[in-house]
């Protein structure tokens, strides 16, 4: 059967039909259409080998070209899946060049974007990506993110995917929408039988339909070979139509099989190439005139410049058909005809070696070095376990080895990086490797956020590590168990012996990572020295965001929100600058924190959806709580009763399920702020004591550091300030070692509460530099306020109770915003009801409208919130009629009306 006969019954030809294909057809029709509105789309198609992906998205290119919508795509290739953004690079090349090297996923995705979206001026464009389980996982997780920002885009994104444990967990939690290409139907079967192999007698036609069990391809090469393989039903389909594909090749010319070895085991598709490494490997001239006879077979298609399997079961059965010593072979040609010192050459070179080869190794080494840097963890993780393999030296090898268990270990890899850590601990190493060796099973594999961690082990390696003087590696050991302990603090002498460990490190006192390990591990003993030293890098901070961050987590820390809210701030701007994208989400989650206890809940909201919705995306499932926890605090200082709920809810039951229960203490703030918001203070005050009684699961002693106003404000209210009065004595004895500034701010205000004569309390209170600390100044302002109108004195409540008003309007804290509006009329003070223009915008809506207000561009938005500027366009023609302007000149003014 001849090439163009398959195409047609395949379905490939312009104009007719896939057989049994219309719902499927019917999906990518729709996708397409869309680009019309303008609009975007993206689909996987997913499915075992041989049920018509390929067809399909062939199918799709032509309905995209009828509609003048220009199509871009590539085909994964297995040889291609350790070369970073390969699949990507490919894909954009017609566009021109795009900057990926050094890149994270998404910041490669969002350049991407910016380049489709640009493209995209001109016309619609089809972006069709085949078997896509095979390319590198950097452009598939470039892609995804792509695929998630195209609402606004003149977009459609295509991906086929083989069914496999693999590409389920590419497309696991990823929100693509899929759609199934399982097997032909009865009918559906019958017809392409009909139309590959009419003649056959009824016995084979029967044996085909049974065999091929709906499956196109294998219905079509089953009937090409019926009769030959009396045992195919013993074998799987995969299996026989590989055996079915070995046995055209092995029929083939010597010269023609070894270019299609060649071609099966190369990562590019020129054919030049293919012809170059085929004369390296025969020892004599080929040209495409050899090929034809694979051509002639229906194993492959070329078109002058480039060459291709027909399927990828046919590259499988010839790279299995194949001996190991042509294999390598092939890839030693392959090695030879590409650049010297390229990575691919280096990569073709290592797959020719069985031997030790220290300068091969050395080349390994530094690609796996550079793909680290990237981000690309699967890259670096096989490269630096094949520079492994071929080192002679055996230190050098375990150090290597040990690079290949960090980069597994980043990829979540466990099976892989617990069978590699056993291949080590039957190497001889030094003491040194022997410290790392204990370290990396104890931080890398050791026990999750439930439960104790072994802190002697950990202390024993840390001790180690200095005697070796390699402080560096002993504070990123310190660093990696910091934030755990916070939340799960150990015991006090544990505590004190890490923090002599800290001390003894050769590291500048200055350093953020140094504080940052004093914050987490001494956050009360250590306080007075955490606040003084952030308080002086404020003078000099950082630069470098991931530095700006270990700083600003440090402040949060220890309660001091203004520190934290400053050195955040550049954290995130930094982060999207450089595209350090784990840095900002680590960034966003702690602002988001420090937001939600400072009263700032439209910044808390901002910060907190964006990094859920990140989380998500890098998998991320613990920062994902963390960020909805955030939510459901903020939702809950707001006045949004549902959403608080629904937050606190959601995370319970993920957290009961994952064993991480040092975070129910904040889901019992969550839900007395709520309540307290509702005007529940008897609920608020029983729900929010949990955090502060040692004996519930909810309690934490940092966390209620931070509850400290609400619980007061609920005990005065529910009148149970006798109840209180103890847990403030606590609290007021604890600020004498450890001045979190958060607390003195509290213990002002709760201090005024408890007062046999409050009035000067109050005034005390106020007279302090509450500046940095708007929501607890006008906490004690309604408060005070409250007590001067229930003594009879209104004169001199208006102007505290206006000043409150004012304050906790513009923060957004409805509850107690319409407090003090109460509070106002009670005096006889006529008070409008405030409107908040900004309330119908969502999340990203306000934060676009912020920006834009603040004269960026739709470029410099597009940026800072990995979106496309048409996205960015398309909301703000959404937020001016919401907010009643008609263009970006009344944006400042709307928001600061609101």
């Amino acid at each position: 059967m001849c090439e163009a006969d398959r195409r047609r019954i395949m379905g490939a030809v312009v104009g007719e039909p896939l057989v049994g294909r219309a719902e499927e057809l019917g999906r990518i029709a729709t996708a397409l259409a869309r680009t019309a509105e303008p609009a975007g789309a993206a689909l996987v198609l997913r499915g075992a080998a041989g049920m018509g992906k390929s067809a399909l998205l062939a199918r799709a290119g032509d309905l995209a070209r009828e509609r003048n919508i220009r199509v871009l795509s590539v085909t994964g290739v297995q040889a291609e899946t350790r070369l970073p953004f390969a699949a990507l690079r490919q894909l954009l090349d017609p566009l021109g060049p795009v900057a990926l090297d050094d890149a994270e996923p998404p910041a490669a995705g969002l350049r991407a974007l910016e380049l489709l979206s640009s493209a995209g001026e001109a016309g619609p464009l089809c972006l069709i990506v085949d078997d896509a389980q095979w390319i590198d996982l950097q452009s598939w997780e470039a892609l995804a993110f792509l695929a998630r920002r195209l609402p606004d885009e003149p977009l459609v994104l295509l991906f086929a995917v083989r069914e496999s444990d693999e590409a389920a967990a590419r497309l696991a939690g990823s929100g693509l929408a899929e759609t199934l290409v399982g097997p032909l139907a009865g009918d559906a079967a019958e017809s392409l039988l009909d139309l590959v192999a009419a003649d056959l007698s009824p016995a084979l036609r029967s044996r085909v339909l049974a065999e091929s069990g709906g499956n196109p391809l294998g219905l079509i090469e089953l009937a090409a070979t019926a009769g030959q393989y009396a045992g195919a039903g013993s074998l799987p389909l995969t299996a026989r139509l590989e055996r079915t594909y070995a046995t055209v090749v092995a029929a083939l010319p010597a010269a023609a099989r070894s270019l299609v070895l060649v071609a099966a085991l190369d990562d590019s598709e020129q054919l030049g190439e293919v012809l170059a490494a085929g004369a390296e490997l025969t020892g004599g001239p080929v040209s495409p005139a050899t090929l034809q006879p694979a051509l002639s077979a229906g194993l492959l298609t070329t078109d002058g410049v480039t060459v291709r399997f027909r399927h990828p079961l046919i590259r499988s059965a010839v790279q299995q058909a194949a001996g190991v010593a042509e294999r390598l072979a092939a890839h030693a040609a392959l090695a030879r005809v590409l650049p010297a010192e390229s990575d691919r050459s280096t990569w073709h070179s290592a797959a020719a070696t069985v031997r030790a080869d220290d300068r091969l190794a050395h080349r390994l080494a530094e690609l796996a070095a550079r793909a680290g840097r990237s981000g690309a963890a699967d890259t670096a993780a096989v490269a630096w376990q094949r520079a492994g393999e071929l080192t002679a030296d055996p230190r050098t090898r375990a150090d290597r080895l040990m690079w290949a268990v960090t980069a597994m270990m980043k990829l979540g890899d466990r099976e892989r990086a617990e069978n590699l850590l056993r291949t080590l601990g039957e190497h001889d190493l030094d003491t040194g490797q022997q410290v790392r060796f204990l370290w990396m099973r104890e931080a890398m594999l050791g026990e999750g956020w439930s439960g104790k961690t072994r802190h002697a082990r950990l202390l024993d390696v840390v001790r180690r590590l200095i005697d070796q003087g390699d402080d560096e590696l002993a504070l990123d050991a310190l660093g990696m168990f910091s934030l755990r302990n916070w939340w799960d603090p150990p015991p006090p002498e544990r505590r004190t012996d890490i923090v002599a460990l800290a001390e003894r490190l050769a590291i500048p006192p200055d350093d953020p990572r140094l504080i940052r390990v004093l914050a987490h591990n001494a956050p009360t003993e250590r306080a007075a020295e955490v606040v003084a030293r952030v308080g002086e890098r404020l003078t000099a901070p950082p630069s470098n965001p991931d530095r700006l961050f270990e700083l600003g987590d440090a402040a949060t820390s220890i309660g001091d929100h203004p520190a934290a809210t400053l050195l955040l701030a550049d954290a995130v701007a930094g982060s999207r600058l450089n595209g350090h994208v784990n840095t900002l989400l680590a960034a966003l989650r702690s602002q988001a924190w420090v937001a939600a206890h400072a009263g700032e809940v439209r910044l808390a909201v901002i910060a907190g959806e964006e990094a859920q919705k990140l989380a998500l995306e890098m998998k991320n499932f613990v920062g994902a709580i963390s960020a909805k926890l955030c939510l459901a605090l903020a939702e809950a200082v707001r006045g949004n009763d549902a959403a608080a709920a629904a937050h606190a809810d959601e995370s319970e039951r993920a957290l009961h399920s994952g064993g991480r229960h040092p975070f129910l203490c904040v889901i019992a703030t969550a839900r007395g702020v709520a309540l307290l918001a509702a005007g529940k203070p008897v609920d608020a005050f029983e729900q929010l004591t949990r955090v502060f009684d040692p004996n519930d699961a909810a309690y934490h002693p940092y966390v209620r550091l931070l509850a400290l106003a609400h619980l007061a404000e609920a005990g005065r209210l529910a009148d149970r300030l006798p109840e209180l009065e103890p847990i403030v004595d606590e609290c007021r004895a604890l600020a004498a070692t450890a001045p979190w500034p958060v607390l003195t701010v509290h213990l002002r205000y709760a201090t005024a509460l408890l007062a046999a004569e409050p009035e000067p309390a109050f005034r005390e209170a106020l007279a302090a530099d509450l500046a940095d600390w708007p929501f607890e100044r006008a906490r004690t302002q309604l408060a005070y306020g409250e007590w001067l109108r229930r003594h009879r004195r209104p004169a001199e409540a208006r102007p505290v109770l206006r000043a409150a008003l004012e304050t906790l309007t513009a923060l957004g804290v409805t509850p107690w915003a319409e407090r003090a509006r109460r509070e106002l009329r009670a005096t006889g003070e006529t008070v409008r009801a405030a409107q908040d223009r900004t309330a119908p915008l969502t999340a990203q809506e306000l934060q676009i409208a912020q920006l834009a207000a603040r004269g960026l561009s739709n470029q410099e938005i597009a940026r800072q919130l990995y979106v496309s500027p048409r996205t960015v366009s398309t909301h703000l023609y959404r937020i001016y009629p919401k907010i009643g302007v008609r263009s970006r000149g009344g944006l400042a003014d709307a928001l600061r009306d609101s």
